[in-house]
């Protein structure tokens, strides 16, 4: 069943302008007093945090505040961040890095199994292994954004490709927030990214959804964070011959290019489906005291009221962190592809129906003496607790057979109780210097003896009047690999390993100067032991070590209505066979910045994504898994494109022109191992934002 978002994009739009027109119109507030919101005016100082009234006894104006945190997904600390309402750049969102990496590995549509080529980026923020190729779509809990605003917030966005419907991408978003009171805000996003693929049998459906708020009273706070995510598209195996993209007239006898739906792919009739629903929550409640002070500001020589403040101190901190996770994966096939998979099937030879999932309870308990409660209290100090189980569920080939009819009905499960024990010494107060150091052993369970180690310092300087940020991070882990990684069974793949710990030890550092438009970051890895899929797409152990050393370059540079951006990272992996990463990645961007009528900012340009060639680790439909190989290099091809981006109040939209560079440059154009970037293209964007 084939879905169209055009309609769904458009009848949305109309019914939520007929409901803001309904509303009480906002008026433009005076400069001194607030801020009228739109897509660039989203406030986050603690400046804008008054009641906002008006000049006239008739009319009572309020001004809508949007102020945004994130919080860490074990001990639920804070950190201010800005949403995103940039003007610049919106049209990146149609690809498939998003803006969170330079380059990618991917099969060519939104919404399909990712790598980043970025070392640097690789999180593994998701626990299950088979959910991690998509983990660039979803939100981990600490990615959600929490929301506290003085009027309803929503935003819609809409991309498209133009041209034919069997091969168009759609991506629909919406997403509203509304605080009940000054303490409570609730929220939601629904996400549906449906690309038909503009190669055969390589569609895409996901289906993503977050449910969301927080609580937030001197006493007492709360976060919590519910999400659905469903991801299913089909796998075409790559293209069978990669002389159909680089060497087209020679496929077809000379006579003309083959369209990208003509091309022959390996796979006809195969499908995955990653299914996850997980739920985060994190509250605390404070003990401490109320602290009366004499607010300077106000100060009257008639009268002492209003001229003292009452606050509520916190000391001591009790946490509770709550987490559970269901995901599952399954690949199913009407046949069993034997000729791709080396003749190859363990449960039967004639169809396949792969799967496997783990649910995930974790509970952190914690006590923490808080940062600032008195002048000696420098920083603040905090001990935990941890409960993490997990059951896995696979198949396996000695258990009895459920259902007789059915030769994929061989489940069994696996239980992991650990117990871990921790603390953390941070200070995230003030400028100058704040940092945060927190280490963890595991001290039951089977993992016993497992730890790790993680820290950031960061401090603000000025440098002939300028802000310079500067900062440093690092961990030290030591754990076990994944139970999956170890032992697994399927129809096509089955592995029994029993590795040792690996060891990872990161330190890195960067330097941010604003007035120059500069940052920098740097930072050397060492890779102990490593676990990593190998040539046969088996999970495999390196003994020795690896180093990898990376160096991140950003700079702006602007004259008039002319502006450039460079982003490049250079990496070296001492191991290119185990480890292999492209030496040099490059984002270009040259566009003129200018005003339209005084109210329209526009931006028009042409970007450039780049990056060196190397062994780019192929795809493995079956487990959804990269894995290494010697074969077939990708890269040292300009992915370029022309765009026109605008904003308008509240509106953002981009028209562009992508990989306009398959016109002219030589004809090489590969995400990873037989799957091609997608051909040139047309696509459209729009976001629209309402704040009543």
């Amino acid at each position: 069943m084939r879905i169209n978002l055009k309609p769904i994009f458009f009848l949305f739009l109309f019914g939520t302008s007929l409901n803001a027109t309904a509303q009480r119109t906002m008026e433009k507030l005076p400069a001194s007093r607030g801020t009228n919101m739109n897509q660039s005016d989203v406030q986050n100082s603690e400046n804008n945090d008054e009641s906002q009234s008006s000049s006239s006894a008739e009319e009572i104006i309020v001004a809508s505040r949007i102020r945004t945190l994130k919080i860490d997904d074990f001990l639920g600390e804070r950190t201010a961040v800005e949403p995103d309402t940039l003007p610049l750049n919106f049209q990146n969102i149609t690809f498939a890095e998003r803006n969170k990496t330079l380059s990618s590995e991917n099969l060519g549509n939104l919404g399909s199994p990712f790598l980043t080529k970025i070392f640097s980026d690789r999180t593994g923020k998701i626990p299950f292994l088979f959910m991690r190729p998509y983990e660039n779509w979803i939100k981990a809990p600490n990615e959600q954004l929490f929301y506290n605003t003085t009027t309803p917030y929503t935003y819609i966005n809409y991309l498209t490709t133009f041209g034919d419907e069997t091969s168009q991408e759609e991506d629909f978003k919406v997403f509203f927030t509304v605080n009940a009171n000054k303490y409570l805000n609730v929220g939601f996003d629904y996400e549906i990214i449906y690309a038909r693929g503009y190669y055969n049998k390589n569609s895409t459906r996901d289906k993503l959804a977050n449910f969301f708020g927080n609580y937030q009273s001197p006493r007492y706070e709360a976060f919590w964070k519910l999400s659905n995510f469903n991801l299913e598209n089909f796998e075409n195996g790559g293209i069978t011959d990669d002389r159909y993209i680089t060497k087209p007239l020679l496929m077809s006898g000379g006579l003309q290019e083959y369209e990208s739906l003509s091309i022959p792919v390996a796979l006809e009739d195969a499908k995955s489906l990653v299914k996850s629903r997980n739920f985060f929550f994190n509250h605390k409640y404070h003990i401490g005291f109320e602290r009366t002070t004499i607010n300077k500001d106000t100060i009257n020589a008639k009268t002492a009221k209003n001229d003292t403040i009452t606050e509520f101190v916190p000391v001591t901190s009790i946490i509770h962190t709550l987490y559970i996770d269901q995901s599952r994966k399954s690949y199913r096939s009407t046949s069993a592809n034997l000729a791709y998979y080396d003749s190859i099937a363990h449960i039967d030879d004639s169809y396949t129906a792969d799967t496997c999932s783990m649910f995930q309870i974790r509970n952190t308990l914690g006590l923490s003496l808080r940062e600032g409660f008195h002048q000696w209290a420098k920083f603040g100090l905090t001990a935990f607790l941890e409960h993490d189980f997990r059951r896995y569920t696979s198949y396996s080939p000695t258990s009895a057979l459920r259902d007789t009819a059915n030769t994929f009905s061989r489940l069994s499960t696996y239980d992991k109780n650990l117990v871990w024990a921790g603390g953390e010494l941070s200070k995230r107060q003030g400028s100058v210097l704040t940092y945060d150091a927190l280490a963890k052993i595991c001290v039951f369970g089977e993992d016993i003896g497992d730890f790790e180690l993680k820290g950031n310092l960061n401090t603000t300087f000025k440098l002939w009047s300028h802000p310079v940020s500067l900062s440093a991070s690092g961990y030290f882990k030591n754990l076990h690999p994944d139970y999956f990684l170890e032992h697994y069974y399927s129809n096509h793949f089955s592995w029994d390993n029993h590795f040792i710990r690996e060891n990872r030890t990161r330190i890195s550092g960067m330097l941010n100067i604003p007035a120059l438009g500069f940052i920098a970051n740097a930072g050397v890895e060492n890779l102990t032991n490593m676990v990593y899929f190998n040539n046969d797409a088996l999970p495999d152990q390196y003994s020795g070590n690896i180093q990898v050393l990376y160096f991140n370059w950003k700079q702006h540079l602007g004259a008039g209505i002319i502006n450039w951006d460079n982003d490049a990272v250079y990496q070296l992996s001492s191991n290119q066979t185990i480890l292999p990463l492209p030496d040099l990645t490059v984002y270009s961007n040259l566009y003129l910045k200018f005003l339209i009528s005084k109210v329209m900012t526009s931006q028009i340009g042409i970007d450039c994504q780049y990056h060196s060639a190397y062994y780019a680790p192929a795809y493995m439909p079956a487990t959804g898994q990269f894995y290494t190989q010697q074969e077939t290099k990708v890269g040292n091809y300009p992915l370029m494109n022309v765009y026109g981006n605008f904003h308008l109040k509240r509106m953002r939209f981009f028209v562009m022109y992508a990989h306009i560079s398959r016109l002219f440059a030589e004809p090489n154009y590969f995400s990873a191992p037989h799957y091609p970037i997608n051909p040139s293209i047309i696509k459209f964007g729009l976001s629209w934002n309402f704040y009543d």
